[in-house]
């Protein structure tokens, strides 16, 4: 009797033993996998923060209401110089604009949209033009004084506020799905076959990376990613 007790105990610890190590098998492969993410969330938080912090440029305008006037002024000419990009591309392609009434949600306005549309490359480069001008003139701005900020020049700051300040609007839009049939968004989003949203990453890029640029020079990325949108931005008028 002593010795089937014996057996059967010698059976029964071997079972539970061959339990443990089928359960010991899976257990430390799911903590392992664990363990694997919170090193690298670690490793990533450390290298963050021992990236040097970028130094901030000071302002050198805003302390007079004629700065204020000036930054007006730049972003009007900015406005400017969008609208008139989209009109050129408009006349050269025989696009024939007219002032048709809009709407985004319950705000009339208006704006000047072509009526002969003969492809989708034509719709792309009416579209685009506006960009690519703001695009054109914010680097030529950012490239001649990459220390904007620190000089006495409210009115390129208003030009350079216009370009990102409206380029992250159109962006905000892409990213909502909203704004009327006509916005250059949708019409991009037309002519690429893309999502509104996805139109929305292409243009916000350079924007962000710009007002990067503009509160801290001394970036050695900044410039080169958004010149790189840019580009792609102008070679996609080009192609078409």
């Amino acid at each position: 009797m002593p010795s089937g007790i014996s057996t059967q105990a010698c059976a029964l610890s071997r079972s539970v033993a061959d339990r443990e190590c089928a359960t010991g098998n899976s257990v430390p492969r799911s903590l392992r996998s664990g363990f694997s993410r919170r090193v690298l969330c670690i490793a990533l938080l450390f290298f963050a923060l021992a990236l040097p912090r970028p130094v901030l440029a000071r302002e050198a305008n805003f302390r007079r209401f004629t700065d204020y006037l000036w930054f007006v002024l730049g972003a009007g000419v900015g406005l400017a110089l969008h609208e008139g990009a989209h009109l050129l591309v408009d006349v050269a392609t025989d696009a024939k604009p007219e002032i048709m009434p809009v709407s985004l949600g319950p705000f009339p306005f208006f704006a000047i949209g072509p009526t002969n549309i003969s492809s989708q490359q034509q719709r792309y480069a009416i579209a685009m033009a506006g960009f690519v001008m703001q695009d054109l003139y914010s680097e030529t701005i950012l490239q001649l004084d990459p220390h904007l900020r620190e000089h006495d020049r409210p009115l390129l700051k208003g030009m350079l506020a216009l370009h990102t300040l409206l380029t992250t609007g159109y962006a905000i839009t892409g990213f909502a799905g909203v704004g009327p049939l006509q916005s250059d968004v949708n019409t991009l989003s037309r002519a690429l076959s893309l999502p509104p949203w996805a139109v929305g990453l292409i243009l916000i890029s350079p924007a962000i990376c710009d007002t990067y640029r503009y509160f801290v020079p001394g970036s050695r990325w900044a410039p080169w990613v958004s010149i790189s949108g840019k580009l792609t931005l102008l070679g996609g008028v080009l192609t078409f």
